[in-house]
């Protein structure tokens, strides 16, 4: 039998015990909303949340329905179930659906089922992966990568508990509801908004350090691979007691509730947390409710609420990537003891993990975010406007930028509109249109089928998506005259065009030029968490190797581009033109000319930003502009605001 078949046992995963808290959470109690789980490569994230499916009691189905409808319950009937005079009972463990990044919405919503179509000349619905899903679990590996469409597709669902698919003339409704769970790295990049607040509990993984523990870990997975049937009985009766667990917990989950005096505790400290929204309140009481249960105890603590926090609001408490913390323990544990329930409460002991004997209770704090006074100033001029001006003398780039939508030939993106089917194309069938193609010929045609289709009727999908840009920032961090101001400036704008680096599938880097070369300070990426990391320390002083910055802010975007060919490249020249170091040997003002013609021969999209401060601005940053076919701006005064917005403007309106 192939390993494939074989799930690694949840019990036998070693450490990790506040995740393995969050899912079982989950299980008890699917309406606390799902599990985002964040750590790096190679933490066990897919091999607990795989394993999950194992230990998931049984469910009381509708025999024969594709949704696995409740026939207790008459409100979450699909359209076939509460058409039925009576409804046949069976029992089966709830689904593990895996959504691949790479799907297609016709696969995650349904879609017109061509063979029946084809045979029989009636339209049927073809269900996706959301109606698999339905009481089951929604597994998204690498949720962060997940395309925008089926993450809009995927809201829609997890917020209203239906699936809703009008699609190729078809209009299907069906019960959607499932645990959302999700694993992601973060230095990969950020998950849109609305996505991470639809997740209920958030947790951060690390490796594990303890080298007996480390030890412990290589001889289980070495024996699962060996003999996956022998492994698995070796954890059958711990798994059982899981199940038993879970079953005990879902029994009296209806008979637990929660005081006034929780109540007010737990929206005491989401509102000093300063979170958004009620969401987090309402997930808080859930899961302290099912979090007492699987501590064997029918009435819920402090102590209970105080466990599960963290879980609730690792991910809630950002405001800016500009914030010193996105999730700090002690300004948590401050925000409990203000509201009555510290770590001196007596019933301290109730901690995710406390039940196996292990673990802490306390999730890993998010990276540290850099502060406005480390980066600069974050308030808003009065008039940025006033304060930018840009010289027609600009030498406006030769060539027009890509716009933010494409035409996708890879079968990713919106469906919206169809062509005929070209030879040599990969075919991406549009059934509608191919239909409505071949039906005006139906009587001048023999056949036993209900519709006979001719290569001519062929129609093919048109879609679109979005695609981002690769911006590198290039600048002056040479002992010139403002130096420290630039470099804050340009930090400042990093991050905050990573904010919205998710929606725009935007990715942004630094060069900066100093001294004797040119330094990658940060290779493009989606992640704030990892540019923070990369730009805490910005040395500056020194000569100008102007040259040398333009030759590597062009070597990382010819890069972008050959890793992905629809990107827009970006490169944002913060400088006053004049470089004094050359490339072997050469002059530096020669050198650096030299280094512009070959970006405007590479067509990258260029602003230069002209930091002489002069009326009038600086003839060496006017020429390096002209001749790269690049944007010359001159801002009257370089800070934070300014910059970004300069570079915003420019790059959502290519």
């Amino acid at each position: 039998m192939s390993l494939e078949r074989h799930t690694f046992p949840f019990s036998a995963i070693v450490g990790q015990e506040v995740l393995k808290t969050a899912l079982l959470i989950n299980a008890v109690d699917p309406r606390v909303g799902g599990v985002l789980i964040r750590g790096h490569k190679g933490t066990a994230k897919s091999t607990a949340v795989r394993a999950l499916s194992d230990i998931l009691p049984e469910l009381n189905v509708v025999d024969g329905c594709i949704y696995g409808c409740d026939p207790n319950d008459s409100r979450s009937l699909c359209a076939d179930c509460a058409e039925r005079s009576s409804l046949p009972l069976t029992r089966r463990r709830p689904r593990m659906v895996d959504l691949p990044i790479s799907a297609t919405e016709d696969r995650l919503v349904g879609t017109l089922d061509l063979e029946h179509a084809l045979k029989s000349g009636e339209r049927r619905y073809e269900p996706g992966l959301l109606a698999e899903a339905n009481r089951g679990v929604l597994y998204v590996d690498e949720v962060n990568l997940l395309e925008d469409h089926l993450v809009d597709a995927l809201l829609d669902a997890a917020a209203s508990g239906v699936n809703v698919v009008e699609r190729e003339g078809v209009r299907h409704v069906h019960p959607a509801r499932f645990i959302l769970v999700g694993t992601m790295n973060p230095e990969e990049g950020e998950l849109r908004p609305q996505l991470l607040d639809r997740f209920g509990l958030c947790v951060d993984i690390e490796g594990i350090a303890d080298p007996t523990e480390r030890v412990e870990v290589m001889r289980r997975r070495r024996a699962f691979e060996d003999d996956p049937d022998g492994f698995a009985r070796t954890w059958s009766s711990d798994a059982k007691a899981l199940v038993r667990r879970i079953e005990k917990a879902q029994r009296f989950l209806p008979d637990v509730e929660l005081d006034d005096d929780l109540l007010f505790l737990i929206a005491s400290v989401c509102g000093s947390i300063g979170v958004d929204g009620h969401r987090a309140d309402l997930v808080m009481a859930r899961a302290a409710a099912a979090f007492a249960l699987l501590d064997g105890r029918r009435e819920v603590t402090a102590a209970h609420v105080r466990a599960v926090a963290p879980m609730v609001l690792a991910h809630r408490m950002r405001r800016t990537p500009f914030d010193e913390e996105s999730y700090s323990e002690d300004r948590l544990q401050s925000a409990l003891a203000s509201a009555g329930a510290g770590p001196d409460d007596s019933e301290s002991d109730a901690s995710p993990g406390a039940q196996d004997g292990k673990g802490d209770g306390e999730v890993a704090a998010l990276g540290v975010r850099l502060s406005a006074d480390q980066v600069g100033s974050t308030d808003a001029p009065d008039d940025v406007s006033t304060r930018l001006s840009v010289e027609i003398d600009r030498v406006r780039r030769s060539y027009g930028g890509k716009r933010q939508e494409t035409t996708s030939n890879d079968r990713s993106g919106h469906y919206v509109r169809s062509e005929p089917l070209r030879p040599g194309t990969q075919p991406d069938i549009a059934f509608d249109a191919t239909i409505r193609a071949a039906a005006p010929f139906q009587s001048s045609r023999e056949s036993d089928l209900a519709i006979t289709l001719e290569p001519s009727d062929l129609r093919n999908k048109v879609r679109r998506r979005r695609v981002g840009a690769s911006i590198v920032f290039c600048v002056d961090a040479s002992g010139s005259m403002g130096a420290s101001n630039r470099m804050d400036a340009a930090k400042c704008a990093v991050l905050e065009l990573l904010v919205d680096a998710y929606q725009r599938r935007d990715r942004v880097g630094l060069v900066a030029f100093r001294g004797e070369s040119a330094e990658v300070v940060l290779a493009p990426t989606a992640s704030v968490e990892l540019a923070q990391l990369k730009l805490r320390a910005l040395p500056t002083g020194g000569a100008t190797p102007l040259a040398h910055g333009l030759v590597s802010a062009l070597q990382l975007l010819e890069t972008e581009t050959r890793r992905n060919d629809d990107v827009i490249p970006w490169l944002v020249l913060v400088t006053d033109g004049r470089g004094n170091v050359g490339i072997n040997g050469g002059l530096g003002s020669e050198d650096a000319i030299t280094a512009a013609a070959r970006i405007r021969e590479a067509r990258i999209n260029t602003i230069v930003i002209d930091t002489t401060g002069v009326p009038g601005g600086g003839s060496a940053a006017r020429d390096i502009a002209r001749t790269a076919g690049a944007e010359y701006v001159r801002l009257k005064s370089l800070d934070a605001p300014t910059l970004t917005q300069t570079v915003r403007e420019r790059v959502q309106s290519a």
